[in-house]
């Protein structure tokens, strides 16, 4: 080895996730930034790895530390634990590239990669300055460029990138994905799971201060269902659901237990969860090992059935998190989520096995209004959810929602992408036909505050997990979030009901009508 590349993300953590920065949320291995790297040097190129968030590095001491080691490639991703990240950690990709702009005599090249970047090239390029973006997965395409740097191979037989020539923007044909089972394992002793930590909820319980080490494992990439919301299936460029060996799997799992002392998992996989035989071969392989696990995973409320709960509860999944989006059924049906099941009966089956359940909505779907929302906060409170997530609406390029919302007129195309951060102050998401992004993100806010600070909800989370877990909980609803579109003087920087287009012009009507699918 001899080229040097180096692989970094960009610490902004505390501007997307605010006050939760500190210690609610996960502090998450990257695992798409540990394969590339594990990749490229298996493919015989030194790769050094620097995740900024968990190290807590400053933008200023990563570009001190590349400017020392002086490599040929720098890649930086923009991306986290989850798809939809991609998008909001491009405020600190953007803002790492500014300050790299006042560095003299730069001695690498640059690239960006992940979801976001992929499908907006071009406004990457520009609004980083980085010499390539790569486009997809990544991992032939990164190779392709050392060659390009190190060998003199034409730019234009690199696949899957886009540069700008002259200003002019380029992009080249993308490869075929990769065979996930070629993949080598994440170098686990550089990840460190000590250093990392799981989600709050994840432990629950007697592990509540107790949430390291902490590791995040995947089976399968991809989604096969087209829901208009979600960015899983970005950088694959069309759907797709491709698997990994079990043995595989459970392979990384025996290192991360006996040489990492890991319990604590978080199952990577959009869906995990369904009415096949790999989920059995799953449990097989982990019942023969008997670990004292904690995991957690997704699934569709219509991918599970009573026998695979409870085998998967007797291998340590304690959590599903299960995308119910809303109560209200002719809204789930608009985002093209394509899912028929008797939601009572699979909160029931899920119970019944003993685990806990994760709860995702979005308030902010097309057709949501006051009543609608409230409709969802009476259904999580009626069937008292251990956990949930509540999310305001938001469109990710790339998304049908996006191209829909823009192309209709409900949203201009984005200035910053700081609006993006769920916890950020700058956070301003989607409107609905009857609400401004104001209303929604307030609404939003209410909900979450409003159900752990229910009696109902405190005397259950403390009758399942204990006292500690209950002042843990009333703890993290002490202080609102702060939000800039919500502070008095601030109406302006909302997006009004309906959209940015005058209501009752022509744009507006067909926008409504196009709207529910």
């Amino acid at each position: 080895m001899s080229a040097k590349v180096i692989l970094v993300t960009v610490n902004s953590k505390r501007k997307n996730y605010g006050a939760t920065a500190e210690n609610l949320s996960a502090v998450a291995p990257n695992i798409p930034l540990g394969l590339l790297g594990t990749y490229l040097n298996e493919s015989g190129i030194w790769t050094e790895v620097i995740d900024s968030d968990i190290e807590g590095f400053t933008i200023q001491a990563v570009i001190e530390s590349l400017l020392q080691d002086a490599p040929v490639l720098v890649g930086v991703y923009a991306g986290g634990a989850n798809p939809s990240a991609s998008t909001m950690s491009m405020v600190g990709v953007i803002e790492f590239f500014q300050a790299l702009k006042n560095e003299k005599d730069v001695p690498f090249k640059t690239f960006v990669w992940g979801g976001h970047p992929t499908v907006l090239a071009e406004r990457t390029l520009r609004e980083t300055g980085s010499d390539y973006v790569v486009r997809g997965e990544g991992y032939k395409q990164s190779r392709a460029l050392v060659d390009h740097i190190t060998n003199g191979k034409s730019l234009s037989e690199v696949p899957g990138i886009a540069y700008l020539d002259d200003q002019s923007f380029k992009s080249t044909p993308m490869p075929d994905l990769i065979e996930l089972d070629s993949l080598p394992f994440v170098d686990w002793k550089q990840m460190n799971p000590s250093k990392l930590r799981a989600h709050n909820w994840h432990c629950f319980g007697e592990d509540i201060n107790n949430r390291s080490p902490y590791a995040i494992i995947w089976t399968n990439q991809g989604c096969p269902y087209p829901c208009d919301f979600c960015s899983i299936n970005n950088v694959f460029g069309a759907r797709r659901y491709r698997f990994r060996s079990m043995e595989r799997v459970v392979e990384e799992i025996d290192n991360l237990v006996n040489n990492f002392g890991v319990k604590h998992l978080k199952i990577l996989d959009e869906l995990f969860i369904t009415k096949h035989k790999r989920i059995e071969e799953f449990c097989d392989l982990l019942e023969e090992r008997n670990y004292d696990l904690n995991m957690w995973c997704f699934a569709r409320v219509d991918s599970v059935n009573p026998e695979i709960l409870q085998r998967l509860k007797g291998v340590g999944l304690n959590w599903v998190a299960y995308g119910f989006e809303s109560n209200d059924e002719k809204i789930v049906e608009a985002t093209n989520k394509r899912c028929k099941a008797d939601v009572s009966n699979t909160i029931r089956m899920t119970r019944d096995a003993g685990i806990y359940i994760c709860a995702d909505v979005i308030v902010g779907l097309w057709e949501d209004d006051r009543s609608s929302v409230k409709r969802t906060r009476d259904f999580l409170v009626r069937h008292e959810m251990e956990w949930v997530n509540i999310y305001p609406g938001f469109g990710y390029p790339g998304t049908p929602l996006y191209d829909r919302y823009l192309t209709s007129g409900v949203i201009d195309e984005p200035s910053t992408w700081d609006t993006y951060g769920l916890y950020s102050i700058e956070c301003n998401p989607l409107p609905t036909r009857y609400l401004s992004s104001s209303e929604v993100l307030q609404l939003r806010d209410e909900m979450f505050s409003e159900y752990y600070k229910d009696p109902q909800i405190l005397n259950m989370l403390e009758g399942k997990f204990g006292y500690d877990t209950r002042q843990h909980v009333e703890k993290m609803v002490e202080k609102p979030l702060p939000r800039r579109i919500l502070e008095p003087g601030s109406e302006h920087l909302a997006v009004p009901a309906g959209g940015v287009l005058p209501a009752g012009s022509e744009s507006h009507k067909i926008t409504n009508q196009a709207m529910v699918i």
